[in-house]
């Protein structure tokens, strides 16, 4: 068997700040469907799929690379 080392030195303060990534990312998107939808004319002209692409990439990306960093 392999023992796996934690790196982590505060594992609960670790797990709560990828939470509030997360719930900080989500609630961007949520802010940019509210604008759109209280005055569309305004944002007429943008797109939403790169606001929404870009955020959840940085959500993955995060996700991704601490996932990596602790299989090294």
């Amino acid at each position: 068997m392999t023992e796996t080392t934690d790196h982590i030195p505060d594992k609960a303060a670790y797990q709560v700040n990828r939470r509030r990534m997360c719930w900080v990312a989500l609630g961007m998107m949520m802010a940019v469907v509210v604008c759109f939808l209280i005055d569309p004319e305004k944002y007429g002209g943008a797109e939403l799929g790169p606001i929404f692409y870009g955020l959840s990439g940085l959500v993955a990306v995060y996700f991704g690379a601490t996932s990596w960093q602790q299989k090294k």
